[in-house]
């Protein structure tokens, strides 16, 4: 099955597609090609009792396995398939950027210009540079009450580290390493944890938020 070439048609060869994977596979074929469909897993009317088992198999207090398609894996080896993710409050970060690592710290811009800003911030009065501090990729991340979850941080290219110096007064101030890099952006935190992922030819295609 080249799982590509469906999604490419999806709209014109879904309903032959669907029979066909659905006699040999049955379940899992069904519940990859639903999932793979750009307009939505349940925009199809064939797949609204799959993926609807799916949902009950899979969001319940101890989960079934996540159904498999045994067709879905090219000549040579690479697979389509679909994994869920029950603690997962970030999407990915952008294009070209990471997420930075848990207790990291960052800031945008060259180490001249950050540097130039503390100091401006220490002699001046003026503003202090501001950074911001990874918090990973979120996996396992979940909120309370007492604890709402930050953003994530996603950064570009590193290029360089510079010391900043932070604080009200001489006597109050510490100083961070902190890296430098030519973009920084941010991810909020999604008000669903759960997340199904679907992969084409072992790549991330998308990332589903199922509304239960």
């Amino acid at each position: 099955m080249k799982l590509s070439r469906v999604l490419a048609t999806f709209s014109v060869s879904f309903a032959a597609t669907f029979s066909s994977a659905a006699h040999a596979d049955d379940w899992g074929c069904e519940v990859l090609l639903c999932l793979s469909n750009p307009a939505g897993p349940m925009a199809v009317s064939q797949c609204v009792p799959p993926i609807k088992r799916l949902y009950a198999a899979i969001f319940k207090w101890k989960p079934d396995p996540f159904p498999t398609c045994t067709m879905a894996t090219s000549q040579n080896g690479t697979r389509s398939y679909a994994s869920v993710e029950y603690n997962n409050y970030y999407e990915p970060c952008p294009a070209g950027t990471s997420a930075l690592s848990s207790g990291s710290n960052a800031v945008q811009g060259t180490p001249a210009q950050v540097q130039a800003q503390n100091n401006a911030g220490w002699w001046g009065n003026g503003p202090f540079t501001s950074f911001s501090v990874g918090i990973g990729d979120g996996a396992g991340l979940y909120p309370s009450e007492d604890k709402p979850l930050g953003k994530k941080v996603c950064v570009g290219n590193a290029v360089g580290t510079v010391n900043v110096t932070v604080g009200s007064n001489w006597e109050d101030r510490t100083t961070y390493q902190v890296g430098v890099y030519d973009r920084v952006a941010f991810i909020d935190q999604s008000l669903n944890g759960f997340a199904i992922k679907v992969f084409i030819n072992n790549n991330l295609y998308r990332t589903i938020r199922p509304q239960l």
